[in-house]
């Protein structure tokens, strides 16, 4: 059997409605609308994000190394067992109180304000990337979840710590950026245009070292991955899943992955002529044959640096061995049904 995964980022927002229609109905489906009339339905609730719902629908939860550490897997970044890892994100602060979570910033602005924080961490090691900014720190502590920035706005220093008396370092590490960013020139240059001041540094989407997965001996199949981002690249690189960089002919005993996703700066009008090229111009080079069997989900996630309400994508699922439920609670129930 041949197995076929579609993860469509962000196409969620084509099943809202908007006036009396939601923008799927609007969409042209051509070759999709085959598809649809051989498959079934449902519902799948997956995580808050991207990363950990996706590691989550084809894995068991326990071996989650986290957000970070699976991000620092896209970079040249060197790591060793005990290795911790946080994204970290600057913020807006006032009184010892979280204003703003949106600071706009340039590589070169955030490598500046690192620089400063680096003074006094010097046994920390920190990773500055155009998407990311990763720390490292050589610590064995357990692993933590928190917040992503999106929830913490308004909330009280106090409030996003981490409450375990082993990470006094790490939230030193956070409140000690308040007291050197505050009058850091490029702090004062903002006040000046009035563009939210980056004074706070968050860490967050904590993770440790792990030795990678071979996802392919786990499933009994030969593994492809392609994507029109990098957003899952750390996810695909620990399961050591081959990347392709164009549609093949699908193989016998293989899974393949497909991503794509939307942008949330873009427009509706985009997001549907997004979709219709998938339909059109993708779904035209593979047959629905019985022995291909069809995963199509549309997911919310549109940013991966961002915590989302819990809520049901959409799946279509097509020629799967027995009937489909309506609705899923659990993710990986889903996949177990894809691969039998």
């Amino acid at each position: 059997m041949k197995l076929v995964l579609f993860a469509l980022h962000g196409y969620l927002e084509l099943f809202k409605k908007r006036g009396q229609k939601t923008l799927f109905e609007y969409a042209k489906k051509e070759n999709f609308e085959t598809f649809m009339e051989k498959g079934r339905w449902g519902y799948l609730l997956l995580d808050k994000t991207i990363e950990k719902s996706y590691f989550k629908f084809l894995l068991p939860d326990s071996f989650f190394p986290g957000h970070s550490f699976l991000r620092a897997l896209k970079y040249p970044i060197p790591s060793k067992k005990n290795d911790l890892f946080f994204l970290c994100k600057f913020v807006s602060a006032l009184e010892n109180k979280i204003i703003e979570t949106e600071v706009s910033l340039n590589l070169k602005e955030k490598q500046k304000l690192i620089e400063e924080i680096k003074k006094g961490n010097k046994n920390n090691e920190f990773y500055v990337y155009e998407k990311d900014i990763i720390l490292k720190i050589s610590k064995d502590l357990p692993l933590l979840e928190n917040n992503f920035p999106n929830k913490i706005r308004d909330k009280n220093f106090d409030e996003i710590k981490f409450k375990n008396e082993q990470f006094e370092e790490i939230n030193a590490i956070m409140t000690n950026s308040f007291k050197i960013l505050n009058l850091h020139p490029i702090n004062k240059i903002r006040i000046d245009l009035n563009e939210p001041v980056a004074n706070f540094l968050y860490l967050y989407g904590m993770g440790k070292f792990s030795e990678k997965l071979v996802f392919s001996d786990k499933i009994g199949k030969d593994t492809f991955y392609f994507s029109d981002s990098e957003t899952l690249e750390g996810l695909r690189i620990f399961l050591n899943i081959e990347k392709i960089d164009k549609f093949p002919n699908i193989k016998n005993r293989s899974f393949y992955w497909f991503n794509f996703a939307l942008n949330s700066k873009e427009t509706p009008s985009i997001w549907v002529k997004n979709f219709e090229t998938i339909s059109k111009n993708i779904l035209r080079q593979l047959t629905l044959s019985e022995d291909i069997r069809f995963l199509f989900i549309f997911d919310p996630f549109m940013d991966e640096n961002y915590e989302y309400e819990k809520l049901s994508s959409i799946f279509l699922s097509v020629n799967f061995v027995r009937k489909q439920k309506k609705k899923y609670k659990n993710p990986s129930v889903l996949f177990k049904s894809f691969l039998e």
